[in-house]
């Protein structure tokens, strides 16, 4: 082997490689080659790692940036849109997330103009964050109203998707049943609709 041309840290692990294999050259050399593999593997597996978290960052950043953005005329835009794509010909009502006796049940808004999107804004973000409030209910909900021409399957009640920033059908086809709420919400008429 050229000691003289190796740098002075490689030619020291060398070395310690050699002393620690009873003086053997050939497992010196097998020692570095598995410290450079197993050093390689823990870059990759760092790599991976990176990559997944930044996935899940943009996954939470969306999310937050589309709960900080909810304002009420994106609600209406959204509820409009849902009537629009998948219930056409209906009416739709808005609900709320609201706390009663500690659970989380849905409240239909009968006056879109007296909402306030503040209060139900925070509920979502301590539900979420800070397990108050805890159940199977969703924050933001519509429901087609009742009476209305047939309605395609799923398409009755909608959620509001955080991920997607838009409400979608509580039902579909490539997705499981999303929480409506928990408990019986009031029913919608066509009189307390915000779309349709």
């Amino acid at each position: 082997m050229l000691r003289q041309n190796l740098p002075p840290d490689t030619l020291h692990a060398l070395t310690l490689g050699r002393e620690r294999c009873g003086g053997s050259e050939d497992l010196a050399g097998i020692v570095t080659v598995g410290r450079f593999r197993f050093r390689i593997w823990h870059a990759i597996v760092g790599l991976l790692v990176l990559a997944v978290g930044s996935c899940q960052a943009y996954d939470y950043g969306s999310r937050y940036s589309s709960w900080a953005g909810l304002s009420k005329p994106e609600l209406v835009d959204s509820a409009r849109w849902y009537v629009r794509e998948r219930a056409p010909g209906q009416k739709v009502c808005l609900y709320v997330v609201t706390c009663d006796k500690g659970r989380a049940r849905l409240a239909l808004v009968k006056d879109i103009e007296a909402l306030d999107i503040e209060p139900a804004r925070q509920l979502a973000w301590d539900r979420r964050f800070k397990n108050h409030c805890p159940g199977q209910t969703a924050n933001f909900a519509l429901a087609v109203a009742e009476g209305g021409p047939e309605i395609t399957w799923g398409s009755q009640r909608a959620v509001w998707s955080f991920y997607l920033d838009r409400f979608t059908p509580r039902m579909g086809r490539f997705h499981g049943p999303y929480a409506f709420s928990e408990r019986d919400a009031e029913p919608c008429t066509a009189q307390h609709a915000i779309a349709g």
